[in-house]
């Protein structure tokens, strides 16, 4: 019997899996989306032709981490870093994994400390680098982490 409050672990599989396959859909409007092996990630985005491509390594029951690495690769597409050379990687991960954990959160999935300790590598880097998280990042961050939510919740009344 399950514990009251808490989800079963399929059922939290089984609705990441529904949320993925809105957010695929609203990505394939604005990009080309690519479900494939990736070595050594679990995606990336690239140019493609005239747009951005966004590659997603989806495993089979696992529709959790497909879900994370697509907000987080359209998060770097929807956020240029592909075309801004002001930001440096190790911002633009930070911006991307903070982002991800914004929808992520705000449909329910915890990652904390998975989201945090990546987001504090990249942090760590960036300050090696001189640099760090300032209001401008922080409100791209907002402003890019509103958008799948809003996609994603018109998506799910359809």
């Amino acid at each position: 019997m399950p514990i009251p409050g808490k989800e079963m672990p399929v059922e939290e599989e089984i609705r990441a899996s529904s949320l993925y396959s809105v957010l695929k859909g609203i990505a394939k409007e604005h990009y080309e989306v690519v479900e494939s092996p990736v070595r050594d990630a679990r995606g990336y985005t690239a140019h493609s032709g005239e747009g951005q491509r966004i590659v997603v390594m989806k495993v089979p029951g696992e529709d959790i981490n497909a879900l994370h690495t697509l907000i987080h690769e359209m998060s770097h597409a929807r956020l240029e870093h592909l075309y801004r050379k002001d930001i440096t990687r190790s911002i633009a991960e930070a911006e991307a994994e903070l982002s991800t954990y914004l929808v992520r959160a705000h449909f329910g999935f915890d990652f904390r400390e998975d989201s945090a300790a990546y987001i504090k590598g990249w942090l760590d880097q960036a300050k090696a680098e001189g640099k760090d998280l300032d209001k401008e990042n922080i409100d791209r961050v907002m402003n890019n982490a509103r958008w799948p939510i809003n996609e994603i919740s018109a998506g799910l009344m359809k």
